[in-house]
This record gives C-alpha cells, structure tokens and sequence, in this order.
C-alpha cells in the first residue's frame, strides 16, 4: 500500500529526528583551566613572599601549602594550610600580607591576576562561586579566631585533626600530617611541647592512633568530636 504524501514526510521526519544535546553543567572553576601554567614548588620553598607584587593566583593540584606572617617581634604566625583544591593568592589588594610556602612538593596551576579579573568580571558563574569562597574563608576565619582566644590545646589540637580530615581525602579515617609539629603549633598558637603532649593524651585515650610520625588514624570520631566542643 502507497504512503500518502503526508505520511512520507512525517515518516521521514521521524527517522532523521536529533535526539536533544544533552547539557553538561560547567563546574565554576573550569573557566580557570584554559588560563593556567602548571608550576612545580619544592617542599620548604616560598611560592612568594610578604609584601611582593600580588601579579598572579594559584590553584593546589597536589601538596599543601601554609600562609605565613611574621610579626614584628620575629614569631612566626601560620594563618592557614591549604591543600589540593584549594585557591591561593587571591587578594585585593597590590602586594602579598602573607608569605606562601610549600609545607611538601607542590604542584599549582599559577594565573595572571589580569586574566582572572577579566574573569570574573565577564563569567557570572565564576564570579558568584568566588563570592561564595570568600564567605566562606571569612567564616573559616572567625571560627579560628574563637579557637585561639577561647578553647584549650585538647580542643584546638582535636579540632586541626577533624578539620584536615574533612579537606583532605582519607582512607579508614587515617589523615597525613605533612607539617612538622611546630607547623602545627604556631598554627594553633601553642608550643611544640604542648601540641605533642596533647596528641599523646589523645592516643593514650585511645581517641586516636600514631601509625607514623606523620600518619594518624581517628580511631573514634565522636570522643575526638566531644573533645573539640562547639565552635
């Protein structure tokens, strides 16, 4: 039987029909990729220093990183420790406040601030999602501030562990401490006496293991989460 005219071209319509694209959410970030050079930073190198130019942004492929500030009398004051994923160098004004240094071998992606300018000022996307980290560093800040004006070395040191674990990938609840115990301590405001006291406490507790140095098993969470308290 003959196919009318009309039939011929719906059934031609039908078998040619394009199936819908399918949209893939593009992640904030990368907008940065095509605008990066990969750099490599040897473990207790500076990335840059206090007070130089703030002409490019970085981005933490692998490593960790700490910002540092030395204050006038010549004590050293660790304002954070960033991981991979975490953005660095981004500030508003035209020189560093902080020095970064590489706490182990880094790789970064490294920025020119003129291009991430240009960025943000024509991908809303990104510029929201720099919005969102900036309030959520602020929030980070303040809760450092409580922690140093207020709770003990069990809960500043309980709290540094929960918090690495959280930022960083882990297996069975084992976290890697890259830094050294005076990393740890001028980062909490404590001697290096202290903070090792404190996590021999925790270990004889047995709120924690030391598988290494530098490796330390949660073995339970909630004891090390009760020993923090509340923020």
């Amino acid at each position: 039987m003959l196919q009318s005219r009309t039939e011929v071209v719906a059934d031609y319509a039908l078998q040619t029909q394009v199936a819908p694209r399918r949209v893939l959410a593009r992640q904030p970030l990368q907008a940065l990729e095509t605008l990066g050079q990969q750099i490599t930073v040897r473990r207790g190198k500076e990335i840059y220093a206090e007070g130089a130019l703030a002409d490019h942004c970085y981005k933490i492929v692998s490593g960790s990183v700490r910002l540092v500030k030395l204050m006038a009398d010549g004590h050293r004051q660790i304002c954070e420790f960033l991981v991979a994923g975490d953005l660095l160098g981004f500030e508003d004004e035209d020189d560093r406040y902080f020095a970064a240094e590489a706490v182990s071998d880094c790789v970064l992606m490294r920025y020119s601030r003129r291009s991430v300018d240009t960025l943000i000022t024509e991908d809303n996307a990104f510029a929201r999602h720099m919005r969102h980290l900036t309030a959520k560093g602020l929030e980070g800040a303040y809760k450092r501030m409580v922690l140093l004006c207020h709770k003990t070395a069990q809960e500043r040191v309980a709290w540094f562990l929960l918090e690495l674990s959280e930022r960083t990938a882990n297996d069975n609840d084992c976290i890697q401490l890259p830094m050294t115990r005076g990393d740890i301590a001028d980062y909490l405001g404590m001697v290096i006496e202290t903070v090792s006291r404190t996590l021999t406490q925790l270990k004889e507790s047995g709120v924690i293991s030391m598988q290494s140095v530098n490796r330390i098993k949660l073995v339970d969470r909630d004891a090390l989460e009760d020993a923090r308290g509340d923020l």
